[in-house]
C-alpha cells in the first residue's frame, strides 16, 4: 500500500491572464522505504511538489493522500502535527543556528514541545548515526559544509519521521562530500525511512537508479514522467 498518493494535483499561481501552472495534473504513488529523486530544470515544479508533499503549500486541485488521509482537507491548526510526526525537512542551505552547539541544533524541532533527557539521548544517537558523535558540543559555525548538512539530517530525524524531504541537499557541497550525503540518505531508506530528493544533479539520479529501493521521477513544466523528458543543456 502506498504511503503517499497524489491524485490529479495541480497548482496554479496568479490570477486570470497572469496565471502560472506550476503543477499540471500530477499523479504519483510513493511506497514506504523507497528513495526517490525528482529531477528537472529550474522552474519545472520540483520545489512546488516538495512543498505540497510537506504540507507547506496546498494544491489548487487534486488530493494529497498520506496513509489514505487527504491532508489537503486538514485544518491548518492540525497540519503542524503532520509536519512533526510524518515529515523531516533537509534544505540546501542547512538553516542551522550559528550560536548554538551541534546537539541543540538537532533538538530545535522539539523546542515547542519541551526537551527532555530522552530527547537529548536520541539527539546524540542521531549524531552518532551521521558520524558526528564527537562534535555534539561544537558550535555549528566551526563545521564544514558536509558536517553542517549531516547536522541538518540529524535534526530532520529527531522526530522519527516516516518521510525525509531533501531539497537540493548536495547543492552547496563538493562532489565527494555530496556523494557521502547521498550514501547517508540511502542508508536511511534501507532502514525504512522514505526519502524524497529534489535535485538537478544527474549523478544523484544515476546512483539512486542503481539501488533496489531507488526510483527516478522527471518533471518538466509541471508534468511528471518516469523517463527523462528534457535535455539539461536546452530550454
Amino acid at each position: 500500500m502506498s504511503l503517499i498518493k497524489l491524485v490529479n494535483i495541480s497548482k496554479i499561481y496568479g490570477e486570470e491572464r497572469t496565471t502560472i501552472k506550476a503543477l499540471d495534473d500530477v499523479s504519483l504513488e510513493i511506497e514506504q522505504g523507497k528513495i526517490i529523486t525528482i529531477m528537472g530544470p529550474s522552474g519545472s515544479g520540483k520545489s512546488t511538489l516538495l512543498n505540497i508533499l510537506g504540507a507547506m503549500d496546498k494544491p489548487t486541485n487534486g488530493e494529497v493522500l498520506v496513509n489514505d488521509k487527504d491532508i489537503g482537507k486538514v485544518a491548518e491548526s492540525k497540519l503542524s502535527s503532520y509536519r512533526k510526526n510524518i515529515i523531516g525537512f533537509v534544505f540546501q542551505s542547512f538553516y542551522l543556528l550559528p550560536n548554538l552547539d551541534v546537539i541543540n541544533n538537532v533538538l530545535i524541532p522539539l523546542i515547542p514541545y519541551g526537551i527532555k533527557d530522552p530527547d537529548r539521548e536520541r539527539a546524540q544517537e542521531l549524531l552518532n548515526l551521521v558520524g558526528l558523535g564527537e562534535r555534539s558540543k561544537s558550535k555549528v559555525r566551526k563545521l564544514s559544509g558536509g558536517e553542517s548538512q549531516r547536522v541538518a539530517i540529524a535534526r530532520a530525524l529527531i522526530n522519527n519521521p516516516k518521510v525525509i524531504l531533501a531539497d537540493e541537499p548536495t547543492g552547496n557541497l563538493d562532489s565527494v562530500t555530496g556523494k557521502a550525503i547521498i550514501d547517508l540518505l540511502i542508508k536511511l531508506a534501507e532502514q525504512g525511512t522514505t526519502v524524497i530528493i529534489v535535485t538537478h544533479d544527474p549523478r544523484i539520479a544515476q546512483v539512486i537508479s542503481e539501488h533496489p529501493l531507488g526510483q527516478n521521477i522527471w518533471i518538466k513544466d509541471g508534468k511528471l514522467s518516469n523517463e527523462p523528458t528534457y535535455d539539461m543543456y536546452c530550454w
